[in-house]
């Protein structure tokens, strides 16, 4: 379980920056993810010691998210930017953005999190049967 907010809270984490319109992740052996999103763009991301995943983009940016005491993530990216996740009573995530934006997801019937951002869009997530979320954004 602690895995799967992992890897949710990693899918969180990546969608604001990509603002792809779809993308699909697939469990790999690194105890991560590796995802395919509709720009073309890459991602494979491994567990590390921190309770979280390293993440690196085929676009060369990479980030490090870490649990933190709130049963969420902290993230840093390589461009400064930075996230902080925390457990919400919905199943989900209340994250903030460093630069202001904020989201709250919520666990779905489908396996997987719908997400609201604070700038109007949103995004849906489902389980794969290889292991990881299809996900949907809508503006």
């Amino acid at each position: 379980m602690k895995l799967k907010t992992a890897l949710l809270s990693t899918l969180l984490f990546i969608v604001p920056v990509h603002q792809a319109l779809a993308d699909t992740c697939r469990a790999n052996i690194l105890g991560g993810q590796d995802c395919t999103y509709d720009d073309g763009t890459t991602s494979t991301s491994r567990s590390n010691i921190l309770g979280g995943q390293d993440t690196d983009y085929s676009d060369g940016r990479r980030s490090t998210s870490r649990s933190n005491i709130l049963g969420g993530q902290d993230t840093e990216y390589s461009d400064g930017t930075r996230s902080s996740s925390r457990a919400n009573i919905l199943g989900g995530q209340d994250t903030d953005y460093s630069d202001g934006k904020r989201s709250t997801s919520r666990e779905n019937i489908l396996g997987g999190q719908d997400t609201d951002y604070s700038d109007g869009t949103r995004s849906s997530s489902r389980a794969n049967i290889l292991g990881g979320q299809d996900t949907q954004h809508s503006k």
